[in-house]
């Protein structure tokens, strides 16, 4: 699969803060503090953006449910059993595996 050369990323919490040029540890925090979180602020969003390429978002809710959004027609949503599994969709998203990571994620929307 075609990997996609990633120039920038972010994260950002509904909650306000936000941080530029994450890398794997900026995830994992986001994780343990979406379970502290309220459920008004209790969602994160990481993207992903390069040079030749569109920006690429995941967005994760408290309640588990993760939505995709490639461009204005391409968004994904799914519901997601733990924080855990929620692991491998954003790992792919970061390491710029853009199109194994939109199958994910088309595999699990039809299955929901």
């Amino acid at each position: 699969m075609n990997k996609i050369e990633i120039e920038g990323s972010y994260i950002q919490y509904a909650g306000g803060y936000d941080k530029e040029n994450i890398v794997e540890s900026d995830f994992l925090k986001a994780l343990k503090d979406l379970e502290q979180m309220d459920d008004e602020h209790g969602a994160f969003w990481i993207g992903v953006y390069g040079a030749e390429t569109d920006e690429f978002v995941l967005e994760l809710h408290k309640s588990l449910t993760l939505f995709g959004n490639f461009s204005e027609n391409e968004n994904y949503k799914i519901q997601l059993k733990s924080l855990e599994a929620s692991k491998e969709y954003f790992n792919l998203l970061l390491s710029g595996m853009i199109e194994k990571l939109k199958e994910k994620l088309k595999t699990m929307h039809n299955n929901v």
